[in-house]
């Protein structure tokens, strides 16, 4: 037999199936850091935007119990807020819960809990 020196049509398939999961392995990848870091944004301004509203809780006098919903305003138009402040059975504390909804459609929340004296 004649030496013949060269890739067969079956060792050139099978390096092609794994160079093509390897590919498809790191498109997923990537895909999910970027998912990830969109993400990540979202969530650290929500955690900011919810200091700024409980630092306005702890501001306020007139911590009554209530429910309120609104938005951040026109720098932060895809963020919105529910806040509810409840009574508590211990006297002169109120349990303030914040959620912040952001997305397109609001799906998407990060909720906050908040025990506040009423002094």
């Amino acid at each position: 037999m004649a030496d013949k020196k060269g890739f067969t049509l079956l060792e050139v398939l099978i390096a092609m199936v794994i160079l093509s999961i390897t590919f498809l392995w790191l498109l997923k990848a990537a895909h999910q850091s970027v998912d990830m870091a969109s993400r990540s944004k979202f969530v650290t301004t929500s955690t900011l935007l919810a200091q700024q509203k409980i630092a306005e809780v702890m501001g306020d006098d007139a911590r009554l119990p209530r429910n309120n919903e609104g938005d951040f305003g026109e720098d932060f138009p895809e963020y919105r807020y529910v806040e509810k402040i409840e009574s508590t059975p211990l006297e002169g504390y109120f349990k303030y819960t914040l959620t912040v909804k952001w997305g397109e459609k609001g799906n998407l929340e990060t909720d906050f809990v908040v025990f506040v004296s009423s002094k």
